[in-house]
C-alpha cells in the first residue's frame, strides 16, 4: 500500500473544506461506489455548511418533521400539517440559500459491479483517485504548515477544473434521457 493510498484510507472519508468523499461498500445488488464532491474554489465556510445542510436535509428534515409531528399530536391533524410545513420550509430556505453555489459544485462517481466473476468498473477511476490524492496531500501539507491558504486554493482550483461540469439538464432539474 502506498503512502498516498494509506493516507487516503485514514483521512479521506467525510467532510472537508473543499467538499466530501464517500465510499459505499458492496451491497446486496453487487455494486459499490465512490463519489468525490468538490465545491467551487473559494467557497466560504458559511456556503460549505449550507451546501452540506442541503445535502443532508432530506433525511434530517424527515427526522425533524417526525419529531414535530409527535410533539404536536392533535386530533385535527395539526402535527402532520406542521411536520409537512417544517419539511417544505427547510427545502425552501436551504434551496434559496444555496441557489448560487449548488450549480458550481462538481462531482465524480465511479461504480464497480462485482458480479459475473470479474469486477466491471464504470467511471474515471484515475481522475477520481488523482483528484482525491491531490486534495488530501495539499490539505495535509497545509495542516503541517508546508503550504499556505493560496497553495490550497491553487490545487483545489486545478482539481475542480479537471472534474466534469454539471450538465444543463441536471441544473434545470430535468432528468437526462
Amino acid at each position: 500500500m502506498s503512502a498516498i493510498t494509506e493516507h487516503r484510507t485514514r483521512a479521506s472519508h467525510g467532510v472537508h473544506r473543499w467538499g466530501r468523499y464517500t465510499e459505499r461498500p458492496v451491497s446486496r445488488t453487487m455494486w459499490s461506489s465512490r463519489t468525490l464532491v468538490v465545491f467551487a474554489p473559494g467557497t466560504t465556510t458559511h456556503d460549505a455548511v449550507l451546501l452540506r445542510a442541503w445535502h443532508v436535509w432530506p433525511v434530517l428534515g424527515a427526522v425533524v418533521s417526525v419529531v414535530v409531528m409527535l410533539a404536536l399530536d392533535h386530533p385535527r391533524g395539526l402535527g402532520l400539517a406542521a411536520a409537512a410545513g417544517v419539511y417544505a420550509i427547510g427545502f425552501g430556505v436551504l434551496g434559496a440559500a444555496t441557489r448560487r453555489t449548488r450549480p458550481q459544485v462538481r462531482s465524480l462517481t465511479t461504480t464497480v459491479f462485482h458480479g459475473n466473476g470479474r469486477p466491471e468498473v464504470h467511471g474515471d477511476v484515475r481522475l477520481l483517485e488523482g483528484s482525491l490524492d491531490a486534495l488530501l496531500l495539499v490539505e495535509h501539507a497545509h495542516r503541517t504548515g508546508a503550504v499556505d491558504r493560496v497553495g490550497i486554493e491553487v490545487v483545489w482550483a486545478d482539481v475542480w477544473t479537471a472534474l466534469p461540469p454539471r450538465s444543463p439538464s441536471r441544473d434545470a432539474g430535468v432528468s437526462p434521457r
